[in-house]
This record gives structure tokens, C-alpha cells and sequence, in this order.
């Protein structure tokens, strides 16, 4: 099999782990006997293991990437976006490369809140969580969104007309869609006299497009409360996400439209907007269950999920209280509600010898947000047989019989009471990837190779917070050759920031009674990284701190296995939108994102490129062979379709010639989803 097919995605989750609660406590009760607390410094030293980077973002530097030179320009800040930018690392006052402490502190506190399974201190922000539903869990119910005395009402529609609509495109200087060459006479939501409201469908791909003219029924799908404006704050930003309004495709000026008809409804115009939507029943302990509905501007649309941050983290949403408070807000403070101090100060780090830090210029990829709408990634799946699952509800595809004997296959979709995040993010270590081409969506940046010197003081702490930061800091190895290492700076999910921690030394502060002057002195109480007794594990039982380890280890992932964001891999095209769309064309064959700990953490790639060999053993009544393919090595295969529509399985003989295309290794052997024989 060809290597480059397999992958690990650059990120991963520790898993939430026990009850935070039980963990709460007040700082009156955490640091009840003042005479047993601690306070010092440790020393620390960082030593870079892939570059480091960490750009001054006060200072950039614009390339003009057409005349190839740098611009100097009183309003460039203006025009930004169409230059290319350049980061030097960040620097000290004097000119002296340095880590801020800043960075240094969210990076140990990251690792104490898994160990210690404290709270998350900070949430995304609280626009409704959106995401595109599933070619295969498409919405089927059409709807009139209506605003009446106060109230939103969905009403359901009846098709009146529908017309096919191909070689759909958008003329930019018009602003119109064109369908054939011809602009539409009609825009999405408006009215046709005789014949309705328009609906447009926003397709996958333009052959699909089509648009209905929609009649309002009698029934009623749901009435929200009086001056409940949910439909109409979850659709405008469906529609917003969905570019209503900006970039250069076919979806812009329908979904514009669409969100002109939603404010005229608003607005008291008597308008009606068409939507697609869904429905699931939300049940409830008291019996009252309540219908939950979700709109969209298509079949495929996006939808907007009822449940914000708070609700899906539950009890480990940011501790609000200090009368109740987390192990790593205890020590580290939190800025939540009357906000507290904490008892940890990080300094920054400066070089150990500026004269032998080494220094790397780096064009990088295109670095997005975090894309918590890959459900198959941020959320664990909530049964075996879901097809699709957000944090609001899920699907599994269910067989029918119709009245004429004919079976269907139908998503039916259902509440999901507690949706699971998979955890705490980390990356992967790996070497750093290629350079990218400079353009005006991509940065440059300095990087630094070296080693640097900080100090972490402590206040009053207990000797077991002592004992968790030094474990923390050190991951149980404390040497400066160990392969348990931090992640730290930018561009981390493309190998950089690959940085080894060692506890140098540790001072203690004990105050001294002096007998002859009756004075109260201190005394420094001094161990060298030789003397501190580091245990490899703190909780040999957990789960969250065995795949913490895992993710820590430089040398977990082979070297020739890549680590990447999954793409799919074609002639024409190299890119991540594409694999996690087709990865959710199949219900049957979603692939998820394996654990941290478990014995294999690689992915297939969606690459358009067929595995050859020749048949071993094949069973026919299980559909299932073995394979050796043309690198020697055998392959475990099974198949849900058949090989070939013109060749019956039967008919396969150890030497015919087979492809298949790769979909997903599970415990070593190669499971594919589509196959085809040759006779030989």
C-alpha cells in the first residue's frame, strides 16, 4: 500500500475524565494550614526541538508579491489584505529575542487542567453553532416562515411548480443569477402572481439546482413564543455563514435575497420566506416534550443548533464562583466573575546564549479557525448505527416498505440529550511541513531554533500543587534528551513549536525562628534536577493523562507517516473541503477521528488512486478476501457493492486481477467500500 495514503490528523482530543465537581473546592478550604504551604521559584530551561515561533504581531512588514518588494506606506493597514506579511520573532525592548511569559503560562496551565481535570476557562463565542447537513440526510419539508401579531410561525407548503435550473451562475457586474444564459425573471423569496413563493434549492453541484413555487397549507409546524426571534436570529446566521451577500459563487445573490425576504418579514410586510426544515422531538423528564425545528435555505443547507457552549460543556464551563473553584483556577487563577489572582507567575524566557540561537525564515500554510462543525472530529458518535450527529440531535438511517412493496432507506433523526465534545485539543508532534508559496492569504514568519531560561515563582501553594506543576512542566521526564515534549507558539499543527521543558532546580522559601535575636529569617531550601524525584506517571489509571503521553511523545508518530489535515488528493485539486465532503457522502462509511491511545491513530486519505494486486482467498457468501497487493504485502478486504455489475463475485479466481479504492484501516487490515474484478 502506498504510505502517503495514511495519515494522522495534526490534532487530537485528552478526554474529559471523572467528575470536576467532586473537584471544586473553595481557596479557604484548599489553603486551610498556612504553615504547610510553599512558596519559591523553580528554574526552568526550554530547549526547541522543531522551530519555534512566536511573531511579533505589532510589526509586520508587506511584501508587494507583483513587484516583488516591500511596501512603505503611512495607509497601508488600509490595503493589507493585498500584500503578503512578514513576522519577525518577538523581541525584547533591547533587541533581544524572547518568549513572553504570557505564552509560557496558557501553555502549562493547558497541560495542569488535563492532569488535574479541571474546567475549560474559555468558550467559543456564542453565535448559534452552524453547520451543512449531509447529502444523505438532506431536508424534505418545505415551509413558509411567516411573522404574525408578534409570533413566528412556520407553515407547511405544498409544491406548486418546480423547474429545473442548470448552468447556474452569477454575474457580477449585474448581480443576478443566470440559468442557460438567461437571467432568472425571479428572485429567491419573493412572489409570483398565480403561481406562489419562489424557492430556490442550493446544490452540491450546479445540476442539482432547482426552484419551486411554494403555497401556504393550513397546518402549522410550530408557533414560538411572542417575540421569540430564534427562527430568525438561527436562519440569518445560516444564511450569513452560507455567504448571503459576498464571495463569487452561485449561492450569493439567492441566499442574499432569501435574507432580504426574512428582515421584510420582520418588519410587519405580510411577506412569507421559504425554508426548508426538520423537525425532532425533544423528550423531556416531566412529559412535556417540545418540538424542536430547524431551518435552512436548502435541502443541503446549513442549520443552526439550539444549544450554545454552556449548554454542551456542562460542567465544565469556566468556574464562575471563587467559593467553588477548579484545581487549575485554584492555582492559576481565573478572570471569571470577581475575578481572582492566582498563586503561579511565569517570567519570560530569554536565551541561555544569544549568540547560539540559530534563526529560520518560514512561509506558511493557511491557518484557519477551529472548525468544531466536523462532527466527526469534535464530537464522539452518540450510538453505533448514527449516520450523523451535531450537538443538538442525530441520525440513523432507518429501512421502510411502502404500500407497494417497495423498501426505502430514510434518515429518522433524534434529540440527543447530552452531546459529548471529545475533549481538550492538543496537536501531534512532527517535523515541520513544506514552505508554502508567498501570497496575500499566508504570512511569513522568523522562527528560532535554541535554548532559553525562565523562572516560575510560587505563593503559598500546597506541596501536592507543587509536585503537580513540577510533573507538568517536565511530563514525567525531566532531561533535556527526553521525547516528552510541549507544544508552543504558532503554527503548531504544521510542526513547529516542538519544544522540550526541564526543571533546572527547585527553591523553597522556609521562614526560620532565630532563638538568639528573636528575628524571623529564611532560609532557601535548594534540590538540583538530579535530586527532584519526578515519577513517569501521576495517575497510572487515567485515561486523559495516557493519551496526553501519547500526544507528548516526539517520537510517537513514525517519521514516514505525514502529519496533515486531511485532504483529498486528485490532479486537479489538494484540498480539505473536498475529503471531509466526501467523507460524508456514505452513511455507512463516516470516518472519525481514532483516539490518542488507541493502536492505530492514522487515517486513509480520500486519494483517487486505486490499490492493485491479485486475489488470495475470497469467500463469496461473506463477501470477503484477501489480497495481495503489487508491494507484496497482504490485505485484508471487505466489500458492500459488488466488484463489477457485468462479473459476479463467483466468477473470481485466485489469480484475477482486483482494485479497490482504500477506505480506512481498522486493526491493521484494509477495509474498502468500493472494489472491482478483472478477469485475467
Amino acid at each position: 500500500m502506498d504510505e502517503k495514503k495514511i495519515f494522522v490528523n495534526p490534532y487530537n482530543f485528552i478526554p474529559f475524565e471523572g467528575n470536576i465537581n467532586d473537584k471544586r473546592i473553595s481557596r479557604e478550604t484548599a489553603y486551610a494550614k498556612k504553615s504547610e504551604l510553599l512558596s519559591g521559584w523553580l528554574d526552568v530551561e526550554l530547549t526547541t526541538r522543531t522551530p519555534l515561533i512566536i511573531p511579533d504581531g505589532a510589526h509586520p512588514r508587506y511584501w508587494d508579491t507583483k513587484k516583488n518588494k516591500y511596501v512603505e506606506d503611512k495607509n497601508i493597514e488600509e490595503r493589507e489584505d493585498s500584500f503578503h506579511k512578514e513576522y519577525d520573532f518577538f523581541r525584547s525592548p533591547d533587541g533581544i529575542p524572547t518568549i513572553p511569559g504570557s505564552e509560557l503560562r496558557g501553555m502549562l496551565r493547558s497541560v495542569y487542567e488535563i492532569v488535574t481535570n479541571s474546567c475549560v476557562p474559555f468558550l467559543l463565542d456564542e453565535k448559534p453553532i452552524s453547520r451543512r447537513v449531509p447529502v444523505y440526510g438532506a431536508l424534505c419539508h418545505h415551509g413558509l416562515l411567516a411573522y404574525e401579531n408578534d409570533h413566528w410561525v412556520l407553515y407547511k407548503a405544498t409544491i406548486v411548480k418546480k423547474e429545473a435550473a442548470n448552468g447556474i451562475y452569477v454575474n457580477e457586474k449585474d448581480g443576478c443569477v443566470y440559468v442557460d444564459g438567461k437571467k432568472l425573471p425571479y428572485k429567491n423569496g419573493e412572489y409570483v402572481e398565480d403561481l406562489g413563493w419562489v424557492q430556490y434549492n442550493i446544490p452540491v453541484n450546479k445540476s442539482e439546482y432547482s426552484i419551486r413555487f411554494l403555497k401556504k397549507g393550513n397546518d402549522i409546524v410550530k408557533r414560538w413564543e411572542i417575540r421569540d426571534n430564534e427562527p430568525y436570529r438561527t436562519l440569518l446566521s445560516a444564511l450569513n455563514r452560507d455567504g448571503a451577500g459576498s464571495g463569487r459563487n452561485s449561492n450569493k445573490i439567492p441566499n442574499k435575497n432569501l435574507s432580504d425576504a426574512l428582515e421584510k418579514a420582520k418588519s410587519g410586510d405580510k411577506n412569507l420566506v421559504p425554508v426548508y426544515y426538520m423537525s425532532v422531538t425533544r423528550i423531556k423528564e416531566n412529559g412535556d416534550d417540545e418540538v424542536l425545528v430547524y431551518l435552512s435555505n436548502s435541502s443541503i443547507g446549513r442549520i443552526a443548533q439550539k444549544r450554545k457552549w454552556n449548554d454542551i460543556m456542562g460542567d465544565y464551563v469556566p468556574c464562575s464562583s471563587t467559593d467553588e473553584l477548579c484545581p487549575a483556577c485554584l492555582l492559576f487563577g481565573t478572570t471569571n466573575g470577581k475575578g481572582l489572582k492566582g498563586r503561579v507567575q511565569v517570567t519570560d524566557a530569554t536565551p541561555d546564549n544569544v549568540e547560539k540561537l540559530t534563526y529560520e525564515k518560514h512561509t506558511l500554510d493557511i491557518l484557519s479557525t477551529p472548525r468544531t462543525s466536523a462532527f466527526e472530529f469534535y464530537l464522539r458518535k452518540p450510538t453505533d448505527n448514527a449516520t450523523f450527529w451535531n450537538f443538538d440531535f442525530y441520525g440513523e438511517m432507518k429501512k421502510y416498505t411502502l404500500a407497494n412493496g417497495k423498501e426505502i432507506n430514510r434518515i429518522e433523526y433524534y434529540d440527543l440529550p447530552e452531546a459529548t465534545p471529545r475533549g481538550r485539543k492538543m496537536y501531534w508532534h512532527s517535523k515541520p511541513a513544506k514552505d508554502s508559496t508567498p501570497n496575500n492569504m499566508n504570512n511569513t514568519v522568523e522562527a528560532v531554533n535554541g535554548c532559553f531560561n525562565f523562572k516560575i515563582y510560587f505563593e503559598e501553594i500546597t506541596q501536592q500543587q507543587l509536585n503537580t506543576l513540577i510533573w507538568i512542566i517536565s511530563l514525567g521526564e525531566n532531561k533535556k534528551d527526553g521525547t516528552k515534549l510541549h507544544k508552543l507558539g504558532h503554527a503548531r499543527p504544521l510542526g513547529y513549536g516542538s519544544v522540550k521543558l526541564q526543571v533546572v532546580s527547585q527553591n523553597v522559601r522556609k521562614p526560620m525562628f532565630n532563638k538568639e535575636n528573636g528575628n524571623i529569617e529564611v532560609e532557601l531550601e535548594h534540590k538540583s534536577h538530579d535530586e527532584l524525584n519526578i515519577p513517569s506517571r501521576l495517575n497510572a489509571g487515567s485515561k486523559a493523562e495516557k493519551c496526553l503521553l501519547n500526544l507528548a511523545d516526539f517520537n510517537y508518530i513514525p517519521e514516514d507517516i505525514p502529519v496533515m489535515y486531511p485532504r483529498e488528493k486528485r490532479k486537479d485539486e489538494d484540498n480539505i473541503y473536498t475529503w471531509f465532503a466526501n467523507n460524508r457522502k456514505n452513511p455507512k462509511y463516516v470516518k472519525t477521528l481514532p483516539e490518542p491511545d488507541d493502536k492505530y491513530v492514522t487515517l486513509l486519505g480520500n486519494w483517487n488512486e486505486r490499490l492493485e494486486g491479485k486475489v488470495k482467498y475470497y469467500d463469496s457468501n461473506k463477501n470477503f478476501g484477501i489480497i495481495i497487493g503489487q508491494n507484496k504485502q497482504e490485505y485484508s478486504i471487505k466489500c458492500d457493492e459488488k466488484f463489477n455489475p457485468n462479473l459476479k463475485a463467483q466468477q473470481l479466481r485466485k489469480n484475477a486481477k482486483v482494485s479497490f479504492e482504500p477506505y480506512e484501516l481498522k486493526n491493521g487490515k484494509l477495509v474498502a467500500n468500493k472494489c472491482r474484478a478483472e478477469e485475467n
